[in-house]
């Protein structure tokens, strides 16, 4: 880099400031390439800032996909000391009364006693001994090594890899007498889940005297009355009941026997509309940010006048996305899915799109929820709005049944036909006309086409070959479509954010190298100035001394 010299001494010229200010000029065209870098970085950091804000509402969107997402349940008990529930979206509405006449208990085994829990060892040896007891009519082994102590002892049983139940414990009595210190084998809930220690489990200090502080019992109670007669009762191994009522989980916590409770089932509205409220928030984050990053505001005009004519000059100031057709293809795509009626929901669901449903559009492309029109929706028919967010499928026939889909499914209807032989064996099949795949039981759908990842459970209809039809309704609601939607926008390899984000990092990568060039170039066109003003100085010193030498010899003349 060149060095700063003192200019000015022959010339009273500060040229280094002159050589400044010729420099300033001579990078203007770099200071352009640093100027266009600016502008794309402001690109990148507002994509990426919609990159944040989409995978936000992709999480929200999957959050409530599934119809047991949205159309959650709420139980509620009316002694809760007695019992509590659960419901999950296939419980019924209902009120269900309940008796409890005893808890499911744990078999509990108790060692009659040992002298200390880490001192004296349990068995001396020499050599292995075997600690043998069976539980649930299943017979356990527990290797116990010489010189092992009580504490050991209960590790080794509960560190046995075959034991998934039964739990191992100490309970010192506090007497301080010999016989302080209790194994205490403990095991599930459930009549059957009972413990014996093995009379061959005798270690060499350790005696095979047990007894069951409680014994292994199933819960017995009565939902709605039943069983009807006297002394007859449901039972469960656990008080966790998730079997007798559908879709509902009864936590019993203790008896009432000769009276009841009443659990009841409630279609939960506010938590539904808590998730559409999540949602419209999450997108209108996104829309909120497209528009600041896509908008131009128009300035003051500025006027100049003169006596024949005055001119108007608009000035503004632009997004750094104005103009983008890729991000504003992003606003276009999430609101044409708001504004769809839901592809492939069944005909006979009461609401067919989600403005129905009092999610509509307002100023600028962002949502709002008009509060009374959803909750008058939830309470005429609670599925068919969540029917609106998740997903659904039906089929018209029994023998050809939806089994799974992916991304890149279509939502819509499709007429499947399936041929069989008379073994029952597919032998071909269409979708939609389409040339389907058979893998054994099941008709997977052909790639490139809307059934793309579709596949359909066949079921022998019996009666020799032939040939079954079904129209199969595959329901992608609001939340499915934008999510799969985000999911491809933000793809980090594929996706429409990172082939825009590529590109502009490959221009400023292309600017970095410019401007590096532009720099080498200046630094020597600097130089150069520098040396020309120097030489410069030099010969304009040579001439003041010859001047004054010329002077010198004129005045002695």
């Amino acid at each position: 880099m060149p060095t700063a010299q003192i200019t000015g001494l022959s010339s009273g010229i500060d040229w280094q400031e002159t050589v400044a200010l010729m420099m300033q000029i001579e990078s203007l065209p770099m200071v352009q390439l640093e100027q266009k870098k600016d502008t794309y970085q402001e690109k990148l950091d507002a994509w990426n800032a919609i990159n944040t804000k989409l995978l936000a509402l992709k999480s929200a969107m999957e959050d409530m996909d599934e119809l047991d997402e949205i159309l959650s349940k709420a139980a509620s008990s009316t002694d809760t000391d007695i019992a509590t529930a659960t419901a999950d979206s296939a419980a019924a509405a209902g009120s269900y009364s309940l008796e409890i006449n005893s808890l499911a208990q744990s078999d509990i085994v108790i060692h009659e006693g040992f002298d200390d829990e880490n001192t004296t060892a349990v068995h001396n040896g020499p050599g292995e001994a075997t600690f043998t007891y069976t539980y649930a009519g299943d017979t356990y082994d527990v290797t116990v090594s010489a010189g092992s102590t009580l504490a050991e002892l209960a590790q080794a049983i509960n560190n046995d890899v075959n034991n998934e139940e039964v739990t191992a414990t100490i309970l010192n009595d506090g007497s301080s007498t010999s016989t302080a210190y209790h194994l205490v084998l403990t095991g599930a809930t459930g009549e059957d889940n009972t413990i014996v220690v093995e009379a061959s489990s005798n270690l060499d200090n350790f005696t095979n005297n047990y007894d069951n502080s409680q014994n292994a019992s199933d819960a017995q109670f009565k939902v709605n009355g039943y069983p009807i007669l006297p002394g007859e009762w449901l039972q469960s191994s656990s008080n966790e009941v998730t079997d007798v009522i559908s879709g509902v989980t009864l936590n019993l916590k203790s008896t009432n026997a000769g009276s009841t409770i009443n659990i009841t089932i409630t279609e939960d509205l506010d938590a539904a509309k808590e998730k559409i409220d999540d949602f419209v928030t999450a997108y209108n984050e996104v829309i909120a940010l497209v528009n600041l990053y896509t908008k131009y505001e128009a300035d003051e005009e500025s006027t100049s006048s003169s006596s024949t004519s005055t001119i108007t000059q608009p000035e503004g100031t632009a997004g750094p996305l104005f103009g983008d057709a890729s991000v504003i293809g992003i606003k276009s795509d999430l609101q044409a899915i708001i504004a769809s009626v839901i592809p492939g929901l069944a005909d006979s669901n009461v609401y067919q799109s989600v403005a129905e449903v009092g999610v509509e559009f307002g100023s600028s492309g962002l949502l709002q929820v008009d509060d009374s029109k959803l909750t008058d929706a939830l309470e005429a028919d609670f599925e068919a709005v969540g029917n609106l967010f998740g997903f659904t499928s039906s089929s018209t026939s029994n023998n050809l049944t939806y089994f799974l889909s992916e991304e890149e499914t279509a939502g819509g209807t499709y007429t499947v036909v399936a041929n069989y032989d008379a073994s029952g064996e597919l032998t071909s099949a269409t979708i939609n006309g389409n040339e389907a795949t058979i893998d054994g039981s099941y008709i997977i759908g052909a790639d490139g086409q809307p059934e793309e990842g579709l596949r359909i459970k066949f079921t022998d209809p019996g009666g020799g070959a032939g040939q079954t039809t079904a129209d199969i309704n595959i329901g992608t609601g609001t939340s499915v479509q934008i999510a799969n939607r985000t999911s491809f926008l933000t793809d980090p390899v594929d996706g429409t954010i990172h082939n825009a984000t590529e590109g502009i990092q490959d221009a400023m990568e292309n600017l970095d190298k410019q401007i590096a060039r532009w720099e080498d170039r200046l630094l020597i066109k600097q130089g150069q100035l520098e040396a020309d003003f120097l030489q410069m100085e030099l010969l304009m010193g040579q001439l003041q001394t010859q001047g004054n030498f010329v002077s010198a010899m004129i005045s002695g003349l």
